[in-house]
């Protein structure tokens, strides 16, 4: 009798013989699974750098993996230094996004430096790095030069190919690479940016669940094939968000414009400003909400039932007709009365709400989108950083510690991980290597 087929027969005597103890190892895995996160067990080795690698290395860690984070040695990764900082200089960009991760030093300039990072190689799942493509080839620690079964994840500017594969991937040059600046602002205007990174924080999302999904692939192959290249590029990234525009181009001819607080195409989707200074969100394009959302303001004679209104289509021939009776009438009133008003109507709305305004929240607050933490060092006082996303039912993520103190695990990594010596880790010093 093959294995395989011998522990399928063991349990199935267990099942029918010893439920009570099936379901205890069942509750124990589930419990030792959920105590660790889905990628409990999974080792990544951290290369990444600034935003879009901190980002996809620190979703990884707060999902159970054990992440190594490599810096270079005195200076750290530049996000220790970005924004604002704690009461020991070091970011709390730093402190939420470098968070559950274990943080080395080497310096991958030096051969010495390089000759760990391939060791460590050996033992881990993932390579996360976001170097200019060719920088780790030139070290040798591309990908043909490590493990066949490593997931090896790459974060870049525009790719690992084509023509603009050589260049520098700056978030704010590849945003408008990518489309989305050309979308967001108004029509007589400049575009304008958020004020946050979001084509970096978007190409870490798509490098972590490439990641995964490789991790999946290679699992249900039981390693049996290679590892593969996980290829995320910041302006492809944006260009994901795209939604419909490219065969509304291609196949009407239509390059979708930026349009404001609106969307085009989809009427009444709007921002409006109340009589107290706040600003509140109105969507009533279905044909049944545009109804209510038009008796509520007082014109039942603009709704549905008539026929210049009927459908989105029409309505998109009187925009300014039905944003010019909605904005009066909001602006007539204060943010909560609206609110109330559009509640009763069953028409989704809502206020646009700053960090403040949502820490005070209590639906973020009841979904538990706030978390307390520090340091492992306790180096920095405890603070408060965003939960990170999505929730699970039975695995959840967590925070375990903020981002650590530059090199605060350099000793225990390479001790516990390589089997090094401290006289071994001296020598590395010594030469500037870690």
């Amino acid at each position: 009798m093959r294995v395989p087929r011998l522990y399928k027969e063991i349990l199935r005597i267990q099942s029918a013989h010893f439920p009570a103890l099936v379901r205890l190892q069942h509750t124990a895995a589930e419990q030792d699974a959920a105590s660790g996160g889905p990628l409990h067990g999974i080792k990544v080795l951290d290369v990444g750098q600034v935003v879009a690698g901190n980002f996809c290395g620190a979703l990884l860690a707060y999902f159970g993996a054990d992440v190594i984070k490599v810096e270079p040695p005195n200076r750290g990764d530049a996000l220790r230094s970005l924004r604002m900082t704690d009461s020991t200089g070091t970011s709390l960009w730093w402190r939420s996004y470098g968070r559950n991760r274990r943080c080395i030093t080497l310096d991958l300039h030096k051969e010495e430096g390089r000759d760990v990072l391939r060791r460590l190689s050996d033992r881990a799942d993932v390579l996360v790095e976001n170097f200019r493509p060719g920088v780790m080839e030139k070290w040798g620690l591309g990908p043909k030069d490590l493990k066949d079964t490593l997931i090896y994840t790459r974060i870049s500017g525009y790719g690992q190919t084509g023509p603009k594969a050589h260049l520098a991937g700056y978030a704010s040059v590849c945003e408008a690479y990518g489309g989305i600046r050309h979308l967001n602002g108004y029509l007589d205007r400049p575009p304008v940016r958020p004020n946050i990174s979001l084509g970096d924080t978007l190409t870490g999302l798509h490098a972590a669940f490439g990641a995964v999904m490789a991790l999946l692939h290679r699992q249900r192959h039981h390693l049996k094939i290679p590892g593969q290249v996980v290829d995320a590029a910041i302006s492809e990234s944006v260009f994901n968000m795209l939604e419909g525009c490219v065969p509304e181009f291609t196949e009407q001819g239509y390059d979708r414009p930026p349009s404001g607080s609106t969307i085009s195409g989809v009427v009444p989707s709007a921002t409006f400003q109340t009589k107290d200074g706040r600003y509140v969100i109105i969507g009533g394009n279905g044909d049944s909400i545009y109804m209510r959302l038009m008796t509520a303001v007082g014109r039942p004679d603009m709704g549905s039932s008539n026929p210049l209104y009927k459908s989105n289509s029409d309505r998109c021939k009187h925009e300014k007709e039905i944003y010019a009776v909605i904005g009066e009438w909001v602006e007539e009133r204060d943010l909560e009365e609206v609110l109330r008003v559009m509640g009763e109507a069953r028409v989704p709305s809502g206020p646009i709400l700053s960090t403040a305004d949502i820490l005070k929240e209590e639906q973020y607050q009841v979904r538990g989108m706030f978390e307390q933490t520090a340091p492992p060092a306790k180096a920095g006082p405890t603070i408060t950083v965003p939960a990170m996303l999505p929730l699970l039912s039975r695995t959840p993520g967590a925070t375990k510690w903020a981002g650590p103190e530059l090199g605060e695990h350099t000793d225990e990594v390479l001790r516990e991980e390589l089997g090094m010596s401290p006289e071994d880790i001296q020598e590395l010093r010594a030469c500037g290597a870690a």
